[in-house]
């Protein structure tokens, strides 16, 4: 059980960094706090008919700016943490509770300031906190499940048509180059030479890069002391090597199949045992033509 959880917990996620989603999952926040304290009254708000309108329009206005600078601020700061690539469920669930409680504070200092001065009876932040997540937590998971769903099904519908368009040519496809490369390393003093069929893909590690050749007995890595920036010039000639992604350059010969999720695209390939994933400078239709 605990370890469904950790791997529930540990599911990559979407984080959409946009600033047309966040203005618009905050304005929506805000207008949902709104309209449910103005129709519904709960709590004492049916004891202030004179200043329910401007009272309970501060608190949608408050909510607007507070789930904003969630999303916003912090992004902005912890940059590699909210990095998409690095999004999970669990990082998710900590942003909508983090986010509440601060939200939560907010509405309670505004709160308070009006009541001091309409002499309100005061709440105890505690329970103003338990009533904020009653309100707050439905349209925020709501919202950020529907649009999770949303955009993971436009991608994998997507996936699904390339793959259709392109089936064809992935069973006819073969390279006519047969070019045997030389990519030399940073101090020129190093090189690895392979023929260009044999190249599957390559990766980055840090100052060096991993390079996987096709042999007799399956993936052999070679390491160089290169950055893909440079492997990247020396093959931009041949259009059947691509780099997808910022740390992925790959042979398109061995590409047999591509997935959509929330986060993005991935590329599959039957000797490839990983998943790889493109970058969202990518198109549909550089999609298409990157697996045709």
């Amino acid at each position: 059980m605990i370890n469904r959880i950790v791997t529930w917990i540990k599911t990559p996620y979407y984080f959409n960094p946009s600033m047309k989603y966040k203005l618009k999952i905050s304005l929506y926040h805000g207008l949902f706090i709104f309209l449910f304290l103005y129709i519904f009254k709960p709590f004492y708000l049916a004891e202030i008919d004179e200043i329910l309108f401007e009272y309970t329009l501060g608190f949608g206005f408050v909510a607007f700016m507070g789930t904003f600078f969630i999303l916003y601020i912090p992004s902005l700061i912890f940059k590699n943490y909210f990095r998409e690539d690095n999004w999970t469920l669990g990082k998710n669930i900590i942003l909508i509770l983090v986010g509440v409680t601060l939200i939560a504070f907010l509405l309670w200092y505004f709160g308070e300031a009006y009541k001091e001065i309409n002499h309100f009876n005061r709440i105890p932040f505690l329970e103003f906190l338990f009533y904020t997540l009653l309100v707050s937590i439905f349209p925020l998971t709501s919202f950020i499940f529907l649009n999770e769903r949303e955009i993971r099904t436009k991608r994998e519908l997507r996936a699904n048509i390339i793959k259709l368009k392109n089936n064809d040519n992935l069973k006819r496809e073969s390279l006519l180059e047969t070019n045997k490369i030389e990519i030399f390393s940073e101090n020129q003093k190093e090189s690895i030479k392979f023929y260009l069929n044999d190249l599957v893909y390559i990766t980055s590690q840090g100052n060096y890069a991993s390079f996987f050749l096709m042999k007799e007995k399956g993936l052999k890595e070679k390491i160089l002391r290169v950055t893909l920036t440079q492997i990247n010039k020396s093959l931009q000639e041949y259009s059947n090597i691509i780099r997808c992604h910022k740390s992925y350059i790959i042979n398109v010969k061995y590409i047999n199949d591509i997935s959509g999720n929330a986060r993005g695209y991935l590329l599959k390939s039957d000797i490839i045992p990983l998943d790889i994933p493109v970058s969202r400078k990518f198109s549909k239709q550089a999609l298409v033509h990157l697996i045709q």
